[in-house]
């Protein structure tokens, strides 16, 4: 410390070009590293390849996203980790998109694989993510909802990934079905309840005048 006090100058003026270690009491303490240089190294898009499928796929998800604003708004207040629900769904299509068994697999290889993280919508490496079990609930509440069923569905079709090399992945296209055919069945279900309970209101009231 006290060199450090005695020589910031020198140091600081290195540390332009090059990081520098700071000692204390013989044991490496802080580094001082430039502004520049820290952003290299904190920069998640540093480590995205601009050919990498990924980068195709999260440009169909952000433009379909781009026209989802009310949808995803309900669906953030409903996040129990806090985290932007586009988030949440560009980390479920990371699941789809890879045929992983659960979003527990998502949320662990989104500590280590710094192309996952920029793909679900960080920015650097040194933000923190959310707490596992809440981060992995919302995935389970995300892909249990229609309007991010079909968001994300759309998102598969669009041509953009179709152009992509696809050959990195193995898209889960059974488990969007399914999920897409149990909806539309609820839907149709709720579609008939209402209009048989609105006939039967119908003729309740025809009912009332003639008597």
């Amino acid at each position: 410390m006290q060199t450090l006090d005695k020589e910031l100058s020198r140091h600081v003026e290195v540390a332009r070009t090059e990081p520098v270690p700071i000692e204390r009491y013989g044991v490496p303490w802080v580094w001082i590293v430039s502004h520049p240089l820290w952003m290299e190294v904190d920069f998640l898009k540093s480590f995205v390849p601009d050919d990498h499928a990924l980068v195709a796929l999260r440009e169909a998800i952000d433009s379909t996203l781009a026209y989802e604003g009310a949808v995803l708004g309900e669906l953030t207040l409903q996040c129990a980790s806090g985290v932007d629900a586009r988030v949440i769904t560009r980390a479920w299509l990371l699941q789809i998109v890879y045929s992983l068994a659960d979003a527990k697999r998502v949320r662990e290889g989104l500590g280590y694989n710094m192309l996952w993280r920029w793909f679900v919508g960080y920015r650097l490496r040194s933000e923190p993510l959310p707490e596992p079990q809440a981060f992995i609930r919302d995935i389970g509440m995300i892909s249990a909802d229609p309007h991010a069923i079909d968001i994300v569905c759309r998102c598969l079709d669009n041509s953009a990934l179709l152009a992509a090399d696809t050959e990195e992945f193995c898209i889960n296209y059974g488990l969007l079905h399914t999920l897409r055919s149990h909806h539309g069945e609820l839907a149709r279900a709720s579609a008939r309840s209402s209009s048989a309970s609105f006939q039967s209101r119908i003729e309740r009231g025809g009912q009332a005048l003639t008597g």
